[in-house]
Parts: C-alpha cells; sequence; structure tokens
C-alpha cells in the first residue's frame, strides 16, 4: 500500500513538472510569450516611424529632396557633390561624364 502511495504520488509529481500543462512548458510557454511581445512592439514602433516617413515624403518636399540628396547623390545644378570612401586603402573614384556629354564648367 505504501509503494503504491508513493508511486502514485511521484506520477503526480512528474505530471505537474514535465506533463502538457506542466510547470517546465508553462515556463517555456511565458517566455515565448514575452519573446513574442517584444517583437511585436518593436515591430509596432517600425510601423509608426514608417507612417511618420511617409507623411513627411508626401507633405514635405524637403524631406524629398534630403532623401534624394543622402541615399540616391542627387545635387542642385551647379553643386558639386565629394563622396568619401570609409574605408582608406579604398581608391577615389573620380565622376567621369559619358562619351559625347558636352562638357560643363561651373
Amino acid at each position: 500500500m505504501l509503494v503504491a502511495g508513493l508511486l502514485l504520488f511521484l506520477s503526480f509529481v512528474a505530471g505537474t513538472l514535465f506533463g502538457d500543462s506542466g510547470l517546465l512548458m508553462n515556463i517555456q510557454v511565458k517566455n515565448e510569450h514575452r519573446t513574442l511581445t517584444e517583437e511585436r512592439n518593436r515591430l509596432e514602433n517600425e510601423n509608426l516611424r514608417l507612417q511618420r516617413e511617409i507623411q513627411a515624403l508626401k507633405n514635405n518636399p524637403r524631406q524629398i529632396e534630403a532623401v534624394s540628396r543622402a541615399e540616391y547623390g542627387f545635387a542642385r545644378p551647379g553643386e558639386v557633390v565629394f563622396y568619401f570612401p570609409s574605408d582608406p586603402d579604398e581608391p577615389v573614384q573620380v565622376y567621369q561624364p559619358p562619351a559625347g556629354a558636352p562638357e560643363r564648367t561651373p
């Protein structure tokens, strides 16, 4: 009778710790929930930042100009744009106008 009671108690403890709804599974699910919540918050913040950027691009011509200058190297007529390599050993590239293009002097 004592052995049967001990086995019943041990099976109850094992089920509580290692079962489908046991303590270890509960801890794992809580950690996964926390990780997914943090990822969701990060994505919501990124989405908000992108929405603000879209509105600025739609409504502010200076924002369009800033993006075109920074990302695409655009310049106003008569401006000179200098590009400096991020690696000091990288050679400096000089813009060469296409063959047959008229030469412009500032």
